[in-house]
């Protein structure tokens, strides 16, 4: 009996090309749509758009100028205003999404008062401001330190420490060390290491066991609505009469359903291979593991939910809004990292942040340093699918 609910739910899947397609391909455009925009959304690789104007037209914001248009992280295009409002109007219009504008020499010996750089933001674009500054501070750190550092010297000056002749030397030595192309300490003061093993992409890594567990619990809900549809056609109630009851046919379609998770994680991470490198052969065990555990969770949930609701449209509630709102607390729309810290802390509610935390693990560190995220996905396997199999049961009786 078992047999044959798996044997008519693959049929039924097989049949259905339209379903087929939702299963199987859907989940693999939707990962490769997700990776290429998050894998561009963080970190280093967030490009903005960022706009020049140099009314000052001087030796040091010359410099800066070609050195932000020189800089790979950035997207540089000189604005074609003539004035402070002509920026103003770019960044509003969308046409760039900050704008900066060189209004006074760099120079810390230059007259005039004031900042000689003026950031123009849109509040519609928030984000790019800190990361605008970001990168400003880091160009001008790396490509004019002795502009940097002689600002520092003024400082220094103005507070009667020293003196006109001692500025002056401060700053040519700095000048004669720039032109000696000798790098200044205090610009690779920090040095960066990586926890990435270098084998494999692992920003991507991350979204594609997020979408992976997206995807398994909006398939699996699918899958056990047909226990709502048995439920209402009545035939359930002759399914009943057979060997083993309702509980092998739930026990069939679970079955199917840990089977049909674990192909659609295998075409996800086959795209994240090839189309960005993610090698899951170090700890392909490790993997195979975990999508059998995250299928079986994702199972049991679903059922679990169809077998109590009394309509199927409760179920398709459970189906669709129930599972976005576990996937954008749980992390697999959003980085956790990047939400409050109590929501942070609630996604450990929610299968997705499990799901994500056992791939992450495995792929990164192995079996030994998934193991608690694993046996955090059995045992809501187990209960979810001992609820569904009681719910079932209850109704049958």
């Amino acid at each position: 009996m078992i047999s044959a609910a798996f044997r008519v739910m693959l049929l039924g899947l097989l049949r259905d090309r339209a379903a087929l397609v939702m299963a199987f391909v859907l989940p693999t455009v939707i990962f490769t749509i997700f990776a290429a925009i998050f894998s561009g959304a963080l970190g280093e690789r967030i490009r903005i758009h960022l706009g020049l104007l140099d009314l000052a037209q001087t030796p040091t914001t010359q410099r800066l100028m070609q050195a932000l248009e020189a800089d790979p992280a950035l997207r540089v295009g000189r604005l074609p205003a003539l004035d402070i409002d002509g920026a103003i109007a770019a960044v509003r219009r969308g046409t760039v999404d900050v704008a900066l504008v060189l209004r006074g020499d760099l120079d810390a010996g230059s007259a005039g008062t004031g900042q000689p750089v003026l950031l123009i933001e849109n509040p519609a674009k928030a984000l790019a401001t800190p990361v605008a500054l970001g990168q400003l501070q880091r160009v001008l750190n790396a490509a004019l330190p002795d502009v940097v550092l002689a600002r520092i010297v003024a400082d220094v000056e103005r507070s009667g420490k020293i003196g006109p002749d001692e500025r002056n030397f401060l700053n040519q030595a700095f000048a004669e060390q720039r032109a000696r192309k000798e790098p200044f300490a205090f610009a690779s003061l920090v040095e960066r290491r990586s926890t990435a093993s270098g084998a494999t992409n692992d920003r991507v890594s991350y979204y594609a066991g997020a979408i992976t567990a997206v995807f398994l619990l909006f398939a699996a809900m699918q899958g056990a609505l047909s226990l709502v549809d048995e439920r209402q056609s009545g035939l359930a109630d002759r399914l009943m009469a057979g060997p083993g009851g309702l509980a092998v046919v739930v026990l069939g379609k679970f079955l199917f359903l840990v089977g049909q998770g674990v192909v659609q994680a295998a075409l996800i991470f086959a795209a994240a291979a090839l189309l960005h490198g993610v090698d899951i052969r170090p700890n392909g065990g490790a993997w195979l593991v975990t999508s059998l555990l995250v299928s079986a969770m994702a199972a049991g949930l679903a059922l679990a939910a169809c077998a109590a609701s009394a309509t199927r449209q409760q179920a398709h509630l459970a189906a669709t809004f129930g599972v976005l709102l576990l996937s954008a607390v749980g992390g697999s729309m959003v980085p956790r990292f990047l939400m409050p810290p109590w929501l942070q802390e609630a996604g450990w509610f929610t299968p997705n942040a499990w799901a994500i935390e056992g791939y992450q693990n495995a792929l990164s560190e192995g079996w030994a340093a998934a193991l608690p995220a694993w046996g955090v996905m059995g045992a809501v396997a187990v209960v979810g699918l001992g609820l569904a199999l009681g719910l079932v049961s209850r109704r049958a009786g």
